[in-house]
């Protein structure tokens, strides 16, 4: 819950959005706000966080954790915040590793290529940054060329 209060704290001192401390209670998944950071890294790896990688985030929280709208909203919210100020993945891998079974991040991996391949090309830098996460996820990397190539 640390991470929540932390962007808490942020979120109050930046004042740029309506969210609560009562909203933020309310998701209390560590878990989905680490996938959704991971997703939306992915998502501006090439300096391009275009609307057609947006709701392909939000199709996949939608599809795989049945989120509602609000509930999207918010911790995509709140995933770009923490996106922005992040120094490193660390915190969000450890998380991820904790919590997700391999198979969970397999299809992780498979979320990153689809935000990726989103736009319709799979810029360099997307390449590197789901590749990285990969590495940071214990991912096989024939598991990597399988999500990339499917």
């Amino acid at each position: 819950m640390k991470i929540f209060s932390d962007i808490f704290k942020s979120l109050s001192l930046n004042n740029k959005t309506n969210i609560t401390q009562k909203d933020i209670e309310s998701f209390d998944d560590e878990k989905i706000l680490s996938i959704c950071i991971f997703l939306i890294e992915v998502s501006k790896s090439d300096d391009e966080y275009d609307d057609l990688e947006k709701s392909k985030i939000i199709d996949l929280l939608k599809k795989e954790f049945s989120l509602n709208d609000d509930q999207i909203k918010l911790v995509i919210t709140l995933a770009d915040q923490k996106n922005n100020e992040m120094i490193s993945l660390h915190d969000f891998t450890e998380i991820v590793n904790n919590e997700c079974s391999y198979s969970e991040k397999k299809d992780l991996i498979k979320m990153l290529w689809d935000v990726a391949y989103a736009d319709g090309r799979i810029d360099k830098y997307e390449d590197y940054t789901i590749r990285k996460i990969s590495d940071l996820l214990y991912i096989k990397h024939a598991d990597f060329i399988k999500a990339k190539l499917r």
